[in-house]
């Protein structure tokens, strides 16, 4: 029997890879369905890709899920309603019959991006998957003969695996090319680009990093708001690529004390006999053999060129747990240990809107989510915690950031909170902000600031008064944005 590795078919595989896939900010899924020309069709395979290099199928995952109902309303749950995944697919309307429907969030669809650009301009015969492959991203031997085929079979062919698997695998390169070509008309001014280029990125709504990225450069954030730019200053100690897993990773430790048994006997003893260095060591013990050993094996099975990554996750978890020990041996001053981990670690909607009154009497929200919510029972107030997996370049701009969860949640249920950084790679760092100093910073900074990013964002090349340049000079020479930025902005 044929059986390739790609092939998921246990369900406590299929559970591991859904769980692995929760790590991934952008996924690229495809769906095979059996009976669908029948009146119940049933959903057979479900074919997500995360690499965007890979042009051969090899790291595709292919979950068997025919008649395994349990697994899909799991991987809807975990993955087609997460809002922090984005999930690609082409022709999505179709996908999502099987796959959460109007639940279903931050969904892209490269059919409909291929229709707005046009047929015409892109140059191809149609706009099938498989046309763009061949006619736009330059694949060979294209075949469909297994389109039709009977996907309720089991076994499934070795024919019918290799059409699977590569569906997926054209369309992260359609996506790539129509991404490629869109950025090629916006530098030439295109009329398709500059008149809907805002309504099709963020619907004129702001978020807090853009209104950190605006601070450090404005020109920056333009090209981040209007063609999706990356705006991450590299640093170079830091490991790229770990910043989503280990915000996965943090999130698991805390549900992992909150549900196991043996984190809460570790404070049984009074506050003062209990050892910092012990704690936290027997803490890192239990979670490492329950959660991340297995999640590594996996990962490291599959791909061992993400072992550093891995590695430095691990290190930034192994400085988080010790400050969660410091601040749990705090709070058992104030709660039993049956308490302690539910006092500390506060349940609250992370995700933050508000809609700021600007100088000019307009308005504009601006959303925000924050990595967790803790209480310092010795302060007397919550703490909003963010994470950073590198050091950043200018601290001051991070203020900006947390000021703003703090203002949105004050206003939102009128709790104070203070604020702190935890930049957890290379090196431990902690940024500690009271809220007086939030408050202050809100007040007189953050409204101007978005009155002067609603200004900017409408901004067209060739235009005068074009967004500034950065004050800060030094941050050019590192900018992700430096050659781009000197071509738009050519003044």
């Amino acid at each position: 029997m044929f059986k390739p590795q790609n092939l998921i078919t246990e369900p406590t595989e299929i559970r591991q890879a859904i769980s692995q896939l929760t790590t991934y900010q952008q996924i690229w899924l495809d769906t095979e369905i059996a009976d669908w020309r029948k009146p119940n069709p049933r959903l057979s395979l479900i074919q997500i890709s995360t690499d965007t290099t890979d042009r051969t199928g090899n790291s595709v995952y292919i979950l068997d899920v025919l008649d395994k109902s349990d697994l899909i309303t799991e991987f809807i749950d975990r993955i087609m309603v997460n809002p922090n995944i984005e999930k690609v697919f082409h022709h999505a309307q179709f996908d999502l019959k099987y796959l959460g429907k109007e639940q279903a969030k931050n969904i892209i669809c490269t059919l409909k991006l291929a229709k707005k650009i046009t047929k015409s301009r892109l140059g191809t015969s149609n706009l099938k998957l498989k046309t763009l492959a061949r006619e736009l991203c330059n694949f060979e031997n294209v075949h469909k003969e297994q389109q039709g085929s009977n996907w309720g079979q089991r076994p499934l062919s070795k024919k019918q695996l290799d059409y699977a698997k590569m569906d997926v695998v054209y369309l992260v390169s359609v996506h790539q090319c129509l991404l490629k070509f869109i950025a090629s008309e916006q530098q030439n001014l295109e009329p398709y680009q500059a008149n809907t280029r805002q309504n099709d990125s963020y619907n004129n709504l702001f978020n807090a990093t853009q209104l950190r990225v605006a601070f450090d450069c404005p020109r920056l954030f333009y090209l981040n708001y209007c063609f999706h730019s990356n705006t991450l200053f590299p640093s170079g100690n830091a490991i790229n690529g770990i910043g989503t897993i280990f915000h996965k990773q943090a999130k698991e430790f805390i549900n992992f004390a909150k549900t196991e048994p043996q984190i809460q006997t570790l404070f049984n003893l009074p506050a003062a006999q209990l050892e910092r260095e012990t704690i936290a060591s027997q803490m890192r013990k239990l979670f490492y053999q329950a959660h991340f050993f297995p999640y590594l094996q996996t990962n490291i099975d599959r791909n061992q060129n993400k072992a550093p990554q891995l590695y430095q996750v691990w290190l930034g978890l192994t400085n988080l747990i010790k400050q969660w020990t410091k601040l749990l041996i705090s709070n058992r001053n104030y709660y039993n240990a049956g308490e302690l981990i539910e006092r500390t670690f506060i349940k609250q909607e992370e995700s933050l809107e508000h809609t700021f009154t600007l100088p000019d009497n307009s308005q504009q929200t601006l959303r925000g989510t924050f990595d967790c919510l803790v209480y310092h029972a010795a302060r007397g107030r919550l703490c909003i915690i963010d994470y950073k997996t590198y050091d950043p370049i200018d601290p001051s701009s991070q203020l900006i950031q947390i000021a703003v969860y703090s203002y949105i949640l004050w206003n939102k249920e009128k709790k104070i909170s203070d604020c702190a950084v935890y930049c957890v790679s290379p090196k431990f760092k902690a940024y500690y902000y009271p809220w007086e100093q939030l408050e202050d910073t809100v007040h007189q900074l953050i409204s101007h600031k978005l009155e002067e990013m609603t200004q900017w964002v409408n901004w067209e090349q060739g235009n005068p008064k074009p967004p500034p340049p950065t004050t800060s000079r030094n941050l050019c020479s590192i900018c992700p944005q430096q050659e781009k930025c000197q071509t738009f902005f050519s003044n």
